[in-house]
């Protein structure tokens, strides 16, 4: 018996938006789309997996709160990662830089107010 993978959840008062954004901007494709309007649906790059939920109250909840959920995506070549992101327009709010928890990162926040923490260890980053 063993855990094999996790799969963060992203709360939102607009499923379709949301998915667009992820597909649009940071380059996932979708996975799956449920209900008609969508309630709940999955987008995919590369293997890694993220699920947005319908939680209208919640989405709103965060926001009004300042409150950001955090997810950590780790990638291979962050720096071409991160140019494509820049590019396409994603809201950076911690630009690109080596932390002292040995990993080169940069903060993105999505229209949720969720803040995605895309990194790569510093050995494999080449700096």
């Amino acid at each position: 018996m063993k855990y094999k993978n996790a799969v963060p959840v992203i709360a939102t008062a607009d499923v379709q938006s949301t998915v667009a954004y992820y597909t649009r901007v940071l380059g996932f494709e979708d996975h799956f789309l449920y209900g008609e309007p969508p309630v709940y649906a999955g987008v995919e790059r590369d293997g890694v997996l993220l699920y947005i939920a319908q939680d209208a109250k919640l989405a709103v909840t965060l926001k009004t709160s300042s409150l950001h959920p955090e997810v950590f995506l780790w990638v291979q070549d962050v720096d071409k990662v991160f140019a494509e992101h820049k590019r396409r327009g994603a809201k950076i709010v911690e630009d690109i830089a080596d932390r002292p928890w040995d990993a080169r990162q940069y903060v993105i926040e999505d229209p949720n107010g969720c803040h995605l923490k895309v990194a790569e260890p510093l050995d494999a980053a080449g700096t």
